[in-house]
């Protein structure tokens, strides 16, 4: 997935100021304008930004309203600010959009994107979680939660999930400000296209399980990473099981 190879701020302003202008002629907003405090709102220019939010995964597929300034999208925009050290306001500002612009992907499917031929080895650090009062992340450090289990090649929770997923949904509950991607992990056998759609619905009904449970959907994103990311043997019935897992990381 190719990104749009960096430009001057001049550059990019105009590349911006094109693209928005398109928009605002298209919606009959009226003329364009390029103060840094300006602020658009017009439903094409919001579903063009939620775009590229999901792209950059600071947004979750089907958490938001299109073409809507929602919770969830502007909860993204703020991630997207602070990770680019602009003000958090959490609108579409002139610098935001030209930053977001910047950050723009060529149009790919996303499941086929995110698929590598073999499978990556990539050994995190991770800390297991287990049922506990304290604090979720320690160090930012990654939790993989134990006893999370779903049905065989499907996405249904089995019911010995609740006692960690509740014990978690109280941390969260806990620490508002706490905000969470959640991870779905696969193993072979299966194909990679395959893996990646399931653990992206394994992540999502973890997701669901916490909304359910009166969590601000907001505050989690759920991605799928299928078999990419292995941190075990995978030649071992041992290994394999670690490697199908769900992770929770602190994104703030």
């Amino acid at each position: 997935m190719s990104r749009i190879p960096k430009a001057s701020k001049l550059l990019m302003a105009a590349l911006v100021s094109v693209a928005l202008t398109g928009s605002i002629l298209a919606t009959g907003t009226g003329s364009l304008d390029t103060r840094s405090d300006a602020r658009w709102t017009s439903p094409t220019t919001i579903e063009e930004a939620q775009t590229i939010l999901e792209q950059n995964r600071y947004l979750a597929p089907g958490c938001y309203h299109k073409g809507e300034l929602d919770q969830p999208t502007t909860s993204a925009i703020v991630r997207f600010q602070g990770a680019h050290t602009l003000s958090q306001t959490g609108m579409l500002n002139f610098d935001t959009t030209a930053e977001l612009w910047s950050h723009a992907m060529a149009p790919r499917s996303a499941v086929a994107a995110a698929v590598v031929t073999s499978p990556t080895y990539v050994y995190m650090p991770a800390t297991i979680y287990r049922p506990t009062s304290e604090m979720l992340f320690v160090e930012n450090k990654p939790l993989i939660l134990s006893g999370v289990e779903f049905d065989i090649d499907k996405a249904t929770l089995r019911p010995e999930s609740r006692t960690t997923l509740d014990q978690v949904a109280v941390s969260l509950k806990n620490w508002p400000d706490v905000m969470v991607e959640i991870q779905g992990h696969t193993s072979e056998p299966g194909t990679a296209i395959h893996n990646m759609e399931l653990s992206q619905r394994r992540a999502e009904a973890v997701r669901a399980y916490f909304v359910s449970g009166g969590i601000d959907g907001g505050r989690l994103v759920a991605n799928g990473y299928g078999q990419t990311r292995f941190i075990a043997d995978n030649v071992t019935a041992e290994g394999r099981q670690e490697n199908r897992r769900v992770e929770l990381h602190q994104i703030r």
